[in-house]
């Protein structure tokens, strides 16, 4: 067991340690600590001589500078995550999702919402002002698609992939087609001889009248013959969402409901109000987050595929990463209709 001396102490504790401290408690050379610390993969270098640099790294709680190794290698070890940070408990579990994929690798991720930002000033300053590796763009809908198609000027050596609802086809991507399960979700309300079908949405979502779950709504109601019947809240709130239900012009049999969030606050206003969820009013949710199939009465859900999606986008990203010539990989993913109580026939 190796005793350090108070020198080696100090550098701990007085300053800190730098990579010829490394160098000195490893007993190698400064060229070859520094090989190892900034990642470099063109020298060869045993994995014991790593192992002995990293142990000694590690031991005098040696941190690369960032910056200085971005320099040096071209690498931020950085991905952007590009989301709105509006909180939704979909958005949150995609990001667990992609953050636990990251978490595997030696790159950290830096969440930027870029969608708010484009709002704003209609440009893409702050987001591209840390260098990263790397971008993701998870439903971004308008910024994500001029990004994509202004990439070769805005960022041309960052590879770009974007997924979920939104999505450029213009660089790579990993698509989830809400249509879909918006259109299974409605066949299997109209199945159920419920006539009296409502869409509804936050005021703030922008979604009221328009996006691919009010377009199949729409669709679908027409179709079958039936009258349409929007529906909207301030706040995804208990109290709001009573006061739309009791304020609605008819009372609804069934609600397609813009995501699971609102689905399950949905389903307690409506007992507030006396209603039976499965029986007086169907509820439909989009997402399939966990807490539908525990609700009082279990809640049918467009359940999006969370894990095959990150896993998908990442892959590709790390392709490009590792060959910028690699080409472009697209996949289009369908949700599942999980049908529980709260809409049988």
């Amino acid at each position: 067991m190796r005793v350090h001396n108070a020198s080696e102490q100090q550098v701990k504790t007085a300053r800190r340690p730098t990579r010829d401290d490394v160098a000195s408690e490893a007993q190698l050379s400064g060229a070859t600590v520094w090989r190892v610390l900034s990642g470099r993969t063109d020298v060869s270098i045993s994995e014991e001589t790593r192992a002995k640099v990293l142990e000694a790294a590690r031991r005098l709680g040696y941190q690369v500078n960032a910056s200085a190794r971005a320099l040096m290698t071209g690498k931020s070890g950085l991905v952007g995550f590009w989301m709105s940070l509006a909180y939704s408990r979909y958005r949150s579990q995609v990001l667990d999702h992609m953050r636990a994929i990251l978490g595997q690798t030696e790159l950290a991720m830096a969440v930027t919402d870029v969608d708010e930002e484009f709002h704003w000033d209609h440009s893409f300053s702050r987001a591209l002002r840390v260098p990263v590796d790397g971008i993701i763009a998870f439903d971004t809908s308008a910024s994500g698609e001029i990004f994509a198609q202004n990439h070769h000027r805005l960022a041309p050596y960052t590879p770009f992939v974007s997924m979920g609802a939104y999505w450029s086809e213009a660089k790579s991507f990993v698509g989830i087609d809400l249509a879909a399960g918006a259109d299974e979700a409605m066949d299997h309300l109209i199945g159920t001889a419920r006539k009296r079908i409502a869409y509804i949405a936050p005021v703030a979502s922008g979604l009221l009248n328009e996006g691919v779950r009010y377009e199949a709504y729409a669709k679908k109601m027409s179709e079958a013959g039936l009258e349409p019947l929007v529906l909207s809240c301030e706040k995804v709130s208990p109290k709001s969402l009573e006061e739309t239900l009791r304020s609605a012009s008819t009372t609804p049999e069934a609600l397609l409901c813009m995501n699971d969030d609102l689905a399950l606050v949905t389903a307690t206003a409506a007992g507030r109000l006396g209603l039976k969820v499965g029986q007086d009013l169907a509820i439909v949710g989009f997402d399939g987050l966990e807490e539908t199939e525990y609700a009082a009465c279990p809640i049918t859900t467009v359940r999006q595929p969370i894990e095959e999606m990150c896993s998908l986008t990442w892959q590709f990203l790390k392709a490009q990463i590792e060959d910028p010539t690699a080409p472009i990989q697209q996949r289009i993913l369908k949700p599942e209709l999980v049908i529980r109580d709260s809409s049988r026939a």
